[in-house]
């Protein structure tokens, strides 16, 4: 179960609420963390202009998360919004 090949995808849910779905990539089930970690340097890259990933991503994100690619289950959070609570 640990090397198994899954499929995900990059979803980002905006501060409008659109929702945006990147294509498909296989990887293995155990190097989920290292996907976590190239999708955070691209947009601490993208976003480096308005602060990086922590002040980007609060200006324009409510979520950034792995997903399953058939069922959009979500498989690793990569980023959320902590809402005036704290939550």
């Amino acid at each position: 179960m640990a090397n198994d090949l899954i499929y995900v995808r990059v979803l980002q849910h905006d501060t409008e609420d659109m929702i945006r779905i990147g294509m498909a990539t296989p990887v293995w089930n155990n190097q989920l963390d290292k996907v976590v970690d190239d999708v955070k340097a691209g947009y601490e890259k993208e976003l480096s202009w308005c602060g990086g990933l922590e002040k980007g991503c609060d200006r324009f994100y409510k979520r950034i998360a792995l997903v399953d690619a058939k069922t959009l289950a979500v498989v690793k959070v990569i980023w959320q919004r902590k809402d005036k609570e704290g939550k």
